[in-house]
C-alpha cells in the first residue's frame, strides 16, 4: 500500500514537472512573439519619425511659441481649409491645403507593441499651456500606418454665436402720422363764439350797429350805400 502510495506521488510530480514545462516553452514562445510585434512597431515608428523630421516635435514647437499664442490664420479660414480635406488623402495633399504641421508625432499603441500611424497637429490658440486641449484650439490630423490620412478633429474651433440683435425705434417719416398717434378731429368754431351779423341796409337808413358777442372779434361795419 505504501509502494502504491509512491507510485502515485510519483505520477503527480512528474505531471506536474511537465505541466510547468509546457508552459514555460509557451510563454518563451509569446514573448518572444511579443518582442517581434515590438520591434517591428518601433522600426514604423522610427520610420516614420525620418519622414517627419523636417517638422517640429512638441518639445520644441513648445519652447519656441510665446504664450498666449494665436495663429497668423484667422479661425475662420482655418475651418475652410479643413472641411476640405477626405480620408485617403497623401500627406503632400494635406500639406498643400494646411501647409506643414507646427509639430509632428509617430504613434504607437498603449502596449508599444502596434505602430497606430502619425498626427499633424497645428495650433490656432494656446492659452496656457500646449498640452491643454481643453483650453487650446486647433487641428488635429490622423494618418494610419498606411501613411494616408484616416481622420481628422476641430478641436474648441466652434465658431461663437453671434450677439442677439437690440430692436430699435425706427424713424417715422416727416409727413406720416406715426402708429399709435390718434388723428386729430377737424377744427369746428368754438361753441361760445357767435359771428357778428351784419343786417342789409336799404339806401337811405342809417344802420344799426350790430352787437358783438363778447368772445367773438367786431366786424367791420359795413358803410350805407347812397
Amino acid at each position: 500500500m505504501k509502494k502504491r502510495g509512491l507510485v502515485i506521488l510519483g505520477v503527480v510530480v512528474l505531471l506536474g514537472v511537465w505541466a510547468m514545462v509546457i508552459g514555460y516553452e509557451f510563454l518563451e514562445k509569446e514573448n518572444a512573439l511579443w518582442q517581434k510585434k515590438v520591434k517591428a512597431a518601433k522600426d514604423e515608428q522610427r520610420r516614420c519619425e525620418a519622414r517627419n523630421s523636417k517638422y517640429r516635435n512638441f518639445d520644441q514647437f513648445r519652447t519656441s511659441i510665446r504664450i498666449p499664442y494665436t495663429s497668423d490664420l484667422p479661425p475662420e479660414r482655418w475651418m475652410q481649409q479643413f472641411n476640405t480635406l477626405r480620408a485617403g488623402m497623401s500627406e503632400p495633399e494635406v500639406e498643400i491645403i494646411l501647409g506643414a504641421p507646427d509639430y509632428a508625432q509617430c504613434v504607437l499603441s498603449k502596449e508599444g507593441d502596434r505602430f497606430i500611424g502619425s498626427t499633424w497637429e497645428y495650433a490656432v490658440v494656446v492659452l496656457q499651456d500646449a498640452a491643454n486641449d481643453g483650453q487650446n484650439s486647433g487641428i488635429r490630423v490622423f494618418f494610419g500606418p498606411d501613411v494616408r490620412l484616416k481622420d481628422k478633429n476641430a478641436v474648441n474651433m466652434q465658431p461663437s454665436p453671434a450677439p442677439r440683435a437690440t430692436p430699435t425705434a425706427s424713424a417715422t417719416p416727416a409727413g406720416t402720422p406715426a402708429q399709435d398717434a390718434t388723428p386729430l378731429p377737424p377744427a369746428t368754431p368754438g361753441s361760445n363764439a357767435t359771428p357778428a351779423v351784419v343786417p342789409s341796409t336799404p339806401s337811405g337808413i342809417a344802420p344799426q350797429q350790430a352787437i358783438p358777442s363778447p368772445t367773438a372779434t367786431p366786424s367791420p361795419v359795413p358803410s350805407p350805400g347812397f
